[in-house]
């Protein structure tokens, strides 16, 4: 499944002792110590790779990344040498994460360059939760905004293909089905603006009347909350369809917990009226 396409992200470096190793993982032993042994070379390749995507291969895994080489006389090398690399099963398509990928290998840079982000013990404890969280937004919603202090950021979205692009129309109602995270409500005004007027009543049309916006910029912020599961589509009555019930509304009669949710899946958020009881 699409939520489920990042198995594991995990960050390693060259140690001035231990060599290649695996120095944090999101979740832990998706790629084994044994694993990772036979397959460091091309994960901490030579320095003629340095700064380009790799995707290799391996025991039933693909893995994606891009090499990093920090050189300094702080290090004890001259150089801080490491790869932050997704793990996905060899049957997926990465490339869309490929973008992903290296625009975090240059985050990790700056925040090495300018804060000494990776080679401070104490600093770089906070990278498995930085891992944990953008493996679990970038599954759930294709976007994540991750603050390590006030004045940093990390703002990450998934590429999506032509055959992922969700088709919006004039007359759709979008209705919310997940709360949106705090990354993605911090991503720009437009979105923010749009999600104000959805209400489960506005079709698009007059979402962008209502919110003073271009009927376009609507529509795309509206396809970006429908592939990042935020909000689904329905469409707006058609008066020339003809609807009849069937023998199963007798069950409506009957099943008082069946009436109850009912009424609260058509009430209005936060206007659920338990009629059933006040009778």
């Amino acid at each position: 499944m699409e939520n489920q396409m990042i198995r594991s992200i995990f960050y390693s470096e060259f140690h001035p002792t231990a060599g290649p190793k695996i120095v944090f993982q999101v979740p832990e032993e998706i790629i084994s110590a044994e694993e990772f042994h036979l397959m460091h070379i091309y994960v901490i390749p030579k320095k003629q790779l340095r700064n380009r995507t790799i995707t290799l291969n391996f025991g039933g895994h693909r893995i994606l990344g891009c090499p990093v080489y920090i050189e300094g006389p702080q290090y004890e090398r001259n150089a801080l040498i490491f790869n932050c690399c997704f793990v996905f099963d060899s049957s997926k398509d990465s490339s869309k994460y490929e973008k992903i990928v290296r625009k975090l290998s240059g985050y990790l840079t700056t925040l090495e360059v300018q804060h000494n982000f990776l080679s401070s013990e104490k600093k770089n404890e906070k990278l498995p939760a930085i891992m944990n969280a953008i493996l679990n937004d970038l599954n759930k919603f294709g976007v994540c905004e991750i603050y390590i202090d006030p004045s940093t950021s990390l703002h990450l979205q998934r590429e999506e293909s032509v055959r992922d692009l969700v088709d919006v129309n004039d007359h759709d109602v979008p209705i919310m089905i997940n709360k949106p995270s705090e990354g993605f409500e911090n991503l720009d005004v437009a979105a923010k603006q749009v999600m104000r007027f959805i209400d489960g009543k506005r079709f698009v049309m007059v979402i962008a009347l209502d919110a003073d916006m271009d009927l376009k910029i609507v529509k795309h912020v509206v396809r970006l909350l429908v592939q990042h599961k935020i909000c689904s589509l329905i469409p707006i009555f058609q008066y020339s369809n003809v609807y009849m019930t069937t023998p199963n509304l007798n069950k409506l009669i009957q099943d008082k917990n069946l009436q109850e949710q009912c009424l609260k899946f058509v009430a209005m958020r936060g206007e659920f009226v338990n009629f059933i009881e006040s009778k």
